[in-house]
C-alpha cells in the first residue's frame, strides 16, 4: 500500500493553487505580484521621503530660530549694558537741581537778566523706575543768537532734559529784535532721586 502525504497549512494551499494554474495565469500572477511589490516599495519610499523632508525642514527652522535667539541675546546684552550706563548717568543727574542747571546755562549765554522763571509743574511715573517732570521756562527780551545757543545747549547737554514745547514771540525794543520765549522742558530722573 502506498501512502500519500497530504501537506496542510497555508503554504500547501499556495502550492496546490499554483499547480492548478495554467502557465499564462502564472505569468499574470507573477506580473501582478511584481507590480504591487514595486508600487508598495515606491509608495513607501515616497512617504518616507516626505517624512524626512518635513523633519529636515523642521531642523532647518529650529537652527534658524536658534541663530536668531543667539543674535537677539547678543543685542539684549548690548542693550542691557547701554541701559545700565544710562541708568547710572541718570542717577548722577538726578542729584542736580534743574533750576540751578537752567540758571547756569542762562549765565553761560548771558541770559541771566532775561530768565524770568523756572518751576516744576507736574511729575509723572514712566515705567517702574523713572520720573518725568515738566519745567516751564520763561525768558523775556532775550537776544536772538543767545537764545538759539541756549536752546541748542539745553537740547544737546548730557543732562537728561529735552524741550517738549517752545513758543517764540518777537519783541521790538528801539528797532532791535528780541525774543520772548516760553519753553516746556521734560526732565527724566530716577524715582528715588
Amino acid at each position: 500500500m502506498a501512502t500519500v502525504n497530504i501537506a496542510r497549512g497555508p503554504l500547501a494551499f499556495v502550492d496546490r493553487t499554483l499547480d492548478s494554474l495554467s502557465p499564462r495565469d502564472r505569468k499574470l500572477l507573477v506580473g501582478l505580484v511584481l507590480f504591487f511589490g514595486l508600487t508598495l516599495t515606491f509608495g513607501y519610499c515616497w512617504v518616507i521621503r516626505g517624512f524626512l523632508s518635513d523633519r529636515a525642514s523642521r531642523v532647518i527652522e529650529a537652527k534658524e530660530a536658534h541663530a536668531a535667539v543667539l543674535a537677539d541675546s547678543k543685542q539684549l546684552a548690548v542693550a542691557n549694558a547701554a541701559f545700565a550706563r544710562e541708568q547710572s548717568r541718570l542717577a548722577q543727574a538726578s542729584v542736580r537741581s534743574v533750576p540751578a542747571w537752567v540758571e547756569e546755562l542762562a549765565k553761560r549765554h548771558q541770559l541771566e537778566q532775561a530768565l524770568v522763571k523756572v518751576t516744576d509743574t507736574n511729575s509723572e511715573a514712566v515705567g517702574d523706575s523713572l520720573l518725568q517732570t515738566h519745567y516751564p521756562i520763561e525768558l523775556k527780551k532775550a537776544p536772538q543768537e543767545s537764545i538759539y545757543r541756549f536752546v541748542y545747549d539745553l537740547e544737546t547737554s548730557d543732562f537728561p532734559a529735552s524741550i517738549d514745547a517752545a513758543k517764540f514771540r518777537v519783541a521790538m525794543v528801539k528797532k532791535d529784535k528780541f525774543l520772548d520765549v516760553t519753553l516746556d522742558i521734560v526732565v527724566l530722573s530716577t524715582a528715588g532721586g
